[in-house]
């Protein structure tokens, strides 16, 4: 009788045992770019939040930006995740990176010809995401929603991936298998996406993620990071000056200059003019991020101690 109830305990505890990390503010570090002072852009909050004690509050107002993205034409507030993760080579091996995520009534998208990035991955010295979860002017159309952009060689493809309302916690899994391999299993689904605890089918796809190309581009560099990738959240946009553009009337001949990853012109340092309709300032809240290797390892329905 005592070994019996033994062996429940222990089956008790295990089976509520994660090997998920927890992503707290400690083990995740300012995006380079994100603008100075970083916490006016980045700070903890107590008053909103999906569990636990705090959530992580993201503010990215008109006007703001650091460095290279200044002359670029974007605009960042980013936390980057400390450990860097390698491409297995064999398929079987995904990660699962979850995060919930807030957007207050007040918030408006009136943000069309341009996309907000709210959750990507990068390989080291890559221009493009390998994958990013994204607001974007189409999913107006349709209501509030995200939108996938998943790279693959030299295509990227684009996925709507349902709406949702303000005001209330959405909670986001993505599941992605970086293997090296040429070729897809049959019938394998190398990435997939849950919102609210509904598989997304539209979201889906069986193609490799990481492909030649993009290893070489990588280590081209010859850094010691190139072949790693890494998981970043925030608030990004991209190519603001397109929307001030199309939303200003202004005749002042503009500077073009092509974007890093060289899929298009951008205006050079949009924000040196004085705008008369301004980008409206973005506040979304982060809470619950993990990264694990199954699915139950970081669903918050299925965790007992929250990220604080």
């Amino acid at each position: 009788m005592i070994r019996f109830i033994f062996v429940l305990i222990a089956i008790l505890v295990f089976s509520n045992f994660s090997l998920a990390l927890d992503i707290t503010i400690k083990k995740t570090k300012n995006h380079h770019l994100t603008p100075k002072p970083n916490k006016n852009y980045f700070m903890v909050d107590t008053e909103v939040v999906r569990a636990g004690k705090q959530s992580q509050k993201f503010i990215l107002p008109h006007g703001v930006c650091n460095g290279q993205d200044c002359r670029r034409s974007a605009q960042r507030t980013e936390r980057i995740v400390n450990r860097l993760h390698k491409p297995p080579k064999k398929y079987g091996k995904p990660l699962y990176y979850a995060w919930s995520i807030y957007f207050p009534k007040e918030f408006t998208s009136d943000w069309a010809g341009n996309q907000t990035l709210l959750g990507q991955v990068k390989m080291k010295n890559v221009g493009l995401p390998v994958w990013s979860i994204e607001l974007h002017s189409s999913t107006l159309k349709r209501g509030m929603g995200f939108f996938l952009k998943l790279r693959e060689s030299t295509v990227t493809s684009a996925m709507h991936c349902g709406t949702f309302k303000l005001g209330e916690w959405i909670d986001i899994i993505v599941k992605a298998d970086y293997a090296k391999e040429k070729k897809s299993l049959e019938n394998y689904k190398t990435f997939e996406v849950w919102i609210n605890e509904k598989y997304v089918k539209s979201c889906s796809h069986s193609y490799p993620l990481i492909t030649k190309k993009t290893l070489k581009e990588s280590y081209s560099s010859g850094y010691s990071t190139s072949g790693k990738l890494d998981f970043r959240y925030g608030v990004y946009r991209p190519n603001v000056g397109a929307w001030l553009m199309s939303n200003n009337r202004i005749k002042k001949k503009m500077k073009y200059i092509r974007d890093p990853d060289g899929s298009e012109s951008v205006i050079m340092h949009p924000f040196k003019l004085d705008w008369e309709k301004k980008i409206p300032t973005a506040t979304i809240y982060y809470d619950e991020v993990r990264i694990g290797k199954s699915k139950d390892e970081v669903d918050i329905n299925l965790q007992t101690k929250p990220v604080d």
